[in-house]
């Protein structure tokens, strides 16, 4: 089956997987990370705590 990965947006053959490959993989949760620290940085609640060692 035909998908599109979810890092490059380019088309793989896929069993189920949302990525072509790891790199692709290891990029979107690098993002995904990034993401996070922003949406906490300036919050001065509880989730600045939870997100101290991340």
């Amino acid at each position: 089956m035909k998908s599109v990965c979810k890092g490059c947006g380019h088309s793989f053959e896929s069993n189920g997987e949302k990525f072509c490959n790891n790199t692709c993989r290891d990029s979107h949760i690098d993002k995904l990370e990034e993401m996070v620290i922003e949406a906490v940085k300036n919050d001065s609640s509880h989730t600045k705590k939870f997100s101290q060692d991340f």
